[in-house]
């Protein structure tokens, strides 16, 4: 099932690190995401529960079961093997920070020179 929040702003303020930090906090790897409108990406799925967290723009996430018009604070949890589209809607780019607890996407650790 998905699960839709909204940022309170007693957690401080809307910021990229405020919201990569919340998600780690919760024990998920984070990356961030921009794009620029109009950009769509095309129907897939994760084998990975996937977070989305919009900090700036606007962005339609559509399942098979409902679309979700997200905005600045709104955060989407989606389960694993859920399909999706996104679309980044409105005149502005949009920044997106995501989140799972999948541990294999880490990033590689860079060689000591």
């Amino acid at each position: 099932m998905q699960t839709l929040k909204r940022w309170q702003a007693s957690a401080g303020p809307l910021q990229l690190s405020t919201l990569r930090r919340e998600l780690e906090r919760e024990g998920m790897v984070t990356a961030w995401w921009s794009d620029v409108p109009g950009t769509r990406v095309t129907e897939h799925a994760h084998p990975f529960a996937e977070t989305r967290w919009v900090l700036s723009g606007f962005v339609r996430v559509a399942t098979r079961e409902a679309v979700y018009d997200l905005g600045p604070g709104d955060r989407l949890d989606l389960p694993a093997e859920v399909s999706h589209t996104i679309e980044v809607v409105g005149l502005a780019p949009a920044v997106c920070v995501t989140g799972t607890t999948d541990r294999s996407l880490l990033p590689a650790a860079t060689p000591a020179r």
